[in-house]
């Protein structure tokens, strides 16, 4: 495992972070194993069109038509060959866990055949000799000479022991007009309960034996349809949901239990180590676990930077004067949005975004109590109001100027 780049990062995150920092061979969970049972029994084209969409949805473009995409921690392959649909001129994927290798490999196989442009590999993205030499390409084209328009990483940056130094590395492929799509556990979302009580739970689950793991996975998925009972979702719909990208809901709940080391972090510091990089998030996309991170520098990127002319021109005033709620929380009325909010559309479906200043929020669809509690520019989009907290804890009354909106980000 080689030093990080030498960037200053910063660290912070309490006891979760000191805890899981490092690698314990004893613990590390088998992803590979639990990828290759996934393929077994869920694998389907329907999954592959799930992954697909989304991948679109999140990149904003109609497709991958000429575009080159690396897999960082590439497991079943599933979002690789995603890729390869959604028309990537090249896919390149790697994996530490060589049964995660072999799984991918084996899709490859069997749904494009071992001479499609996809490339599978065994590797470390703490291998930073390696990331340069996936920059440069080489002379049997499996790498993209020049790096990668795309480089991906779905929630594996956070499970390598050393999450910062694996960011440093990731980027090293990028094309200067690239894009970084990243996903990575929130320590916004993760605050009740707190973060370093997953990693105790991840720790146990993975010192268990095959019943013991079973019964700590039933113990989750119940508490995962109590969350949506009050939702008024029932368990069918609270497992539906969790194919969004082609994922298997008790697949899902073997990876976040069992998945060690872990590591979380903010969007602030995602925003901070993206800044020092040159970088910009011009899109996130905040879920229950993971927040989904699109990063490019728009002064080189024309998609993006077409796509931030547009949220300039479309933003507007932030309706006041605002009115108090619970602790850190204010609200503010915008009755032409009344049926786009959250409650009336897909799960954490309003695609509006605050701006203090010129920063985005970043941080929507949080609970409304989470919001009053911890603040930090938390907010939700509800009927005809959104419930919002200010990102530096102040009265926004005394400069109601700063807040502007998107309605659609």
């Amino acid at each position: 495992m080689s030093a990080s780049s030498g960037t200053t990062v910063d660290r912070s995150g309490g006891a979760a972070q000191e805890a899981a920092r490092g690698t314990d061979e004893a613990l590390r969970f088998g992803f590979g194993r639990n990828w290759s049972d996934f393929i077994a029994q869920h694998f389907s084209d329907a999954r592959v069109e799930a992954s697909r969409a989304h991948l679109l949805k999140a990149l904003r473009r109609p497709s991958l038509e000429g575009l080159s995409f690396l897999d960082i921690g590439c497991g079943s392959g599933l979002h690789s060959l995603a890729a390869l649909r959604a028309g990537a001129r090249q896919v390149v994927g790697f994996d530490y866990d060589a049964d995660s290798v072999a799984t991918s490999t084996k899709v490859r196989d069997m749904t494009v055949g071992a001479n499609a442009p996809w490339t599978v590999e065994q590797g470390s993205v703490l291998d930073a000799a390696r990331m340069q030499r996936l920059a440069a390409g080489d002379a049997s084209g499996k790498s993209s000479a020049g790096g990668y328009d795309i480089v991906y990483s779905w929630g594996v940056l956070h499970h390598t022991g050393d999450m910062w130094t694996a960011m440093d590395n990731a980027i090293i492929p990028r094309k200067p007009d690239g894009v970084v799509y990243i996903a990575l556990y929130s320590s916004d979302q993760y605050v009740e309960p707190p973060a370093d009580h997953w990693v105790r739970i991840k720790r146990a689950y993975n010192q268990r034996g095959a019943l013991g793991k079973r019964a700590m996975e039933w113990k989750h998925a119940l508490g995962l349809f109590s969350i949506g009972l009050r939702e008024r979702k029932g368990p069918w719909t609270v497992m539906r949901e969790a194919s969004v990208r082609g994922m298997d809901f008790w697949t899902d709940i073997r990876d976040w239990l069992g998945g060690w080391p872990i590591e979380f972090a903010s969007y602030v510091e995602v925003e901070r180590w993206a800044a020092r990089h040159g970088l910009t998030i011009v899109h996130a996309i905040v879920g229950e676990g993971c927040t989904e991170y699109i990063l490019a520098d728009p002064a080189r990127n024309p998609q993006w930077a077409a796509e931030e002319r547009r949220r300039l021109a479309a933003r507007r005033p932030l309706p006041g004067p605002f009115t108090r709620g619970e602790g850190h929380s204010w609200v503010s009325y915008i009755p032409e949005l009344l049926g786009k909010g959250d409650e009336t559309l897909v799960p954490r479906g309003s695609t509006l975004m605050l701006y203090d200043g010129d920063r985005p929020f970043g941080l929507p669809h949080f609970m409304h109590a989470h919001i009053a509690r911890y603040g930090a520019g938390r907010f939700a989009h509800w009927r005809d109001h959104v419930l919002f907290s200010t990102p530096d804890g102040s009265d926004p009354n005394a400069d109601p100027s700063r807040f502007t909106f998107v309605a659609d980000y």
